[in-house]
């Protein structure tokens, strides 16, 4: 028997910001796309059907920020063990690698994975292996910040390449090296029509200093943490710089980890209105001493401190897309990808604390059911 549909959803309240969507619907799936979304679509015309009621079916979570070139450079985080199992289908790759190891990452893990990767490539030749080997900051010393060579690697690679990383901390820079390495962020990113993503927490520059060298669709990363050059005046009032860019498109991104972000500080910028743009982890793999929490924490955390759901599902879907700038991902509209995670949202006492040791207990949080991916069950596990 021929069937119309590889695989239907049924009964689950579909969420897609995108679309205004919300509300109970069947999903349905054919060639690794979104087929149909509509109410009551008979099971007999799908050959795969997979009950959700009740749950929340949205399309495929992106994690705008992680790091996962796995077994390429040291603690990076397994994609497929980490995102997938929670219903990530897309993630992005935030400057584990420069140019000079980029095309390893690429053809030992990006081409083979099955989560879809996007990165944005470390102004540093050598990535994060710098700190992480020598034990000095990225660019301290600043030969390894090759401008030419990164342009030339964004470009034999703009299929996956989103733009340039830059860390202005004390791991990622110098104080004297963090002008420099912004200005020639800025000169790569004119050059290759692409986007900056700067990491601030711990930064020697003052916000609005920052600010002045991004552009709209630049990404500000940690964006939310609580230490010196915050986004807020006093760890509670907005600064006004963090508004005007804002206002001329600067993407305000989580990047949570566990040391990146400060409690009071989200809660204050949530009751402000200034909820993050993109919610993600900055997750890495195993790591003596550390502790990352996963995507569907850091969504856990920001329901605790106030923001709505579809504002959460945004934050983790159209928003992040639009910065990889795939039109095909983030929404669940007709010939779309064919990504989907389906959430419940359960009760209980849990705990989150941040790098400060602020802390806050929930009574609800996001779990896992099921990953679509392309069309097809990745866990065929119903909870």
């Amino acid at each position: 028997m021929s069937h119309k549909y590889d695989l239907l959803l049924t009964g689950g309240n579909v969420i897609d910001p995108a679309q205004g969507l919300s509300g109970r619907k069947d999903v349905a799936f054919i060639d690794g796309k979104i087929a149909s979304i509509s109410e009551n679509i008979s099971s007999e015309t799908a050959k795969d059907v997979v009950a959700v009621n009740d749950k929340l079916v949205m399309p495929g979570l992106i994690d705008l920020h992680g790091h996962f070139a796995h077994k390429i450079t040291p603690f990076r985080a397994d994609p497929d063990t980490t995102c997938l199992p929670i219903g990530v289908t897309t993630a992005v790759d935030t400057g584990s690698t420069g140019w000079i190891n980029f095309p390893g990452f690429r053809a030992y893990v990006m081409e083979r994975v099955d989560t879809r990767l996007y990165a944005f490539l470390h102004l540093s030749s050598l990535g994060v292996t710098t700190v992480l080997t020598l034990g000095i900051p990225d660019t301290e010393d600043f030969r390894l910040a090759r401008e030419e060579e990164a342009v030339q690697c964004i470009e034999e690679n703009r299929d996956l390449i989103l733009g340039i990383k830059v860390r202005l901390s004390p791991h990622g820079t110098t104080a004297a090296n963090a002008v420099p390495s912004m200005e020639m962020a800025r000169r790569v990113a004119e050059k290759t029509n692409t986007k900056i993503m700067v990491h601030v927490m711990d930064s020697p520059l003052p916000m609005k200093q920052v600010f002045d060298y991004l552009r709209s669709g630049d990404v500000v990363t940690h964006a939310f943490h609580g230490t010196e050059h915050n986004i807020t005046t006093d760890g509670i009032r907005l600064r006004d710089e963090a508004w005007e860019a804002r206002e001329k498109g600067v993407i305000f991104d989580t990047g949570c980890f566990m040391r990146h972000f400060s409690l009071p500080l989200c809660r204050a910028a949530v009751e402000q209105g200034f909820d993050p743009d993109t919610i993600s982890t900055d997750i890495v793999g195993p790591r003596p001493g550390t502790t990352c929490y996963n995507l569907l924490e850091v969504m856990s955390i920001f329901l605790e401190l106030g923001m709505e759901v579809d504002e959460i599902v945004r934050a983790t879907t159209i928003n992040p897309s639009k910065v990889i700038g795939d039109e095909g991902l983030g929404s669940l509209v007709i010939g779309s990808v064919g990504d989907v995670a389906v959430l419940d949202i359960v009760a209980g006492d849990f705990y989150y604390e941040d790098q400060l040791g602020d802390s806050i207990r929930a009574n609800n949080r996001f779990e896992h059911v099921v990953t679509v991916k392309d069309g097809a069950i990745w866990n065929p596990t119903v909870g």
